[in-house]
């Protein structure tokens, strides 16, 4: 028996429609969230590329190859240069690029990926009206997003139908009444502090912003003393995956505030995009947590050991971690009740993940 298959033009485009908008920046998952309910993958620097000629580099690959492999936010350093809006860091001794061409490879990329959202968050040396220049000259004003301070965030899939699906901020304050796309950053985001020069040395301290807006920049890059450029070998360690998810899960327990923009250098050393995607489909250890008041945690503070007791539950696993978001002890449990073993674990603060079928548990634990 032969099938005989009829199309129509206007089926097929039904058809399209239908495949562009089944994900939103990768996934169905993010389609009904709002813009400060999902995780972008954030490169720290972009420009500054060692394949675009930079001499001390935060990134490897180029703003095209970022986009292509799941980067959706970019911060750029903007200066004049002889009268044209000019990417550099430090100096212009280390390498230039014109913001028109990475301005470029991003409308590039919106034209063919009608899905996504990107975001633009600008160290500007440069005037709001420059910027809107670049952002005319290179086709990229049609898609700018405006947003008013104050108002609910739309849902990704709202910015997608309306095909305003680039969101500009700016490290200064200088747009004018006609400007309202050119968004002030500290007016809508918080951050965590930037200047690490060891894995070690992350704290979850906010540095500018305040802490009740609606946007968090998660800074999570190693620096350079001396150069203030990327390392490949520090990055690679904070961006592996269980490092920096444990490090958010301590940020969020401490601040309750769920990372939007997860900022690192050499975003392809380690497994950032994973962590986002962890993060955006609906991660028990942030959007799920629970407390459940007959877990029972002690002594605490805890000396030798700690006792824990799941009553009612045969099968959960637990991780102690420290304040580095190192991980001490992982064990799965078979039976309700379990001891950690503290002896020899120096004293501070510790926090135990209790992973259970309803959700994530965490308790702090004390250890003198």
């Amino acid at each position: 028996m032969n099938y005989i298959f009829f199309f129509s033009s206007s089926f097929l485009l039904f058809l399209v429609n239908t495949s562009v908008y089944a994900q939103c920046n990768g996934s169905a998952d993010n389609c009904g969230k709002q813009y400060n309910e999902v995780a972008y993958l954030t490169t720290h620097n972009a420009y500054n590329t060692d394949s675009e000629g930079f001499s001390l580099p935060n990134q490897h690959l180029g703003i095209a190859d970022q986009l292509n492999q799941g980067v959706r936010a970019f911060m750029l350093d903007v200066y004049d240069f002889w009268g044209t809006p000019t990417q550099y860091h430090g100096s212009f001794a280390l390498g230039t690029q014109a913001l028109s061409s990475d301005l470029n490879e991003i409308k590039n990329f919106l034209d063919v990926n009608s899905n996504e959202v990107v975001t633009l968050i600008l160290e500007c040396y440069v005037s709001a009206d420059d910027i809107e220049a670049e952002l005319i000259n290179t086709g990229l004003m049609p898609y700018v997003y405006t947003h008013v301070d104050g108002a609910a965030w739309p849902t990704l899939q709202e910015m997608i139908n309306l095909n305003k699906r680039l969101v500009v901020f700016s490290d200064v304050a200088d747009a004018s009444a006609s400007q309202g796309w050119y968004h002030y950053v500290w007016d809508f985001a918080v951050e965590t502090h930037y200047s690490v020069n060891d894995v070690n040395d992350f704290t979850d301290a906010y540095n500018r912003g305040d802490s009740l807006n609606d946007l968090y920049i998660f800074n999570h890059f190693v620096t350079n003393g001396v150069t203030g450029t990327g390392m490949d070998a520090e990055s690679a360690i904070a961006n592996e995956y269980n490092f920096l998810l444990n490090r958010i899960e301590l940020n969020n327990l401490l601040k309750g505030k769920f990372p939007n923009f997860i900022t690192v250098d050499f975003f392809e050393l380690g497994n950032a995009l994973d962590v986002v995607n962890t993060l955006n489909g609906g991660y028990l250890g942030l959007h799920h947590s629970i407390k459940n008041p007959e877990i029972v945690v002690g002594p605490n503070p805890a000396s030798d050991f700690v006792q824990l007791h799941v009553p009612n539950e045969l099968g959960f696993e637990v991780m102690l971690f420290n304040l580095k978001g190192e991980i001490v002890f992982n064990k799965s449990c078979a039976v309700s009740s379990l001891k950690v073993n503290t002896a020899n674990l120096p004293n501070g603060l510790y926090f135990l993940k209790i992973i259970q079928k309803e959700g994530v548990c965490l308790k702090k634990v004390v250890v003198l």
